[in-house]
């Protein structure tokens, strides 16, 4: 990780990519969150899907492990991308933080899959990309607000 955040910034502490700085350009930071954030949902629905399908684990639990996965990718990768790591708590808290924050997305997420498949009886992965789109703007604003 420490090679790749080297090749995104330069001495000055600037993020860079394809030669662009774009430390202070919220609009490109939210448009490589969203980015993050689909490749986060893909390796989440896909982990979900071989959890729930192929090894016929609940769709509950299945939601949650696939989840946690997701959110440990989307954490690696927010740091090197979007967020400054650190800047505003020293990186025990703010990884605490971040669990916090994941752990309601989860709650969240479990509660909308309940809802979805046990109430409205929709296919679990139908129900879980709904799911996932709606939890992202949870995670994008806590984030943003009260942890980087």
């Amino acid at each position: 990780m420490k090679v790749v955040k080297k090749c995104l910034k330069d001495n000055n502490g600037q993020k860079k990519i394809f030669g662009i700085d774009y430390t202070d350009n919220e609009q490109i930071k939210v448009l490589i969150y969203l980015f993050i954030g689909g490749t986060a949902a893909l390796i989440e629905w896909g982990c979900f899907y071989g959890l729930n399908h192929w090894l016929l684990i609940n769709y509950l639990l299945a939601t949650a492990l696939a989840f946690a996965f997701s959110t440990l990718c989307h954490y690696v990768l927010g740091n090197i991308f979007v967020f400054n790591s650190g800047a505003r708590y020293e990186r025990k808290k703010e990884l605490s933080l971040v669990f916090l924050v994941s752990t309601i997305g989860l709650l969240f997420n479990l509660l909308l899959m309940g809802l979805f498949v046990g109430f409205f009886a929709w296919n679990a992965m139908a129900a879980k990309v709904a799911a996932s789109a709606i939890v992202v703007v949870w995670n994008y604003l806590s984030r943003k607000k009260w942890i980087f």
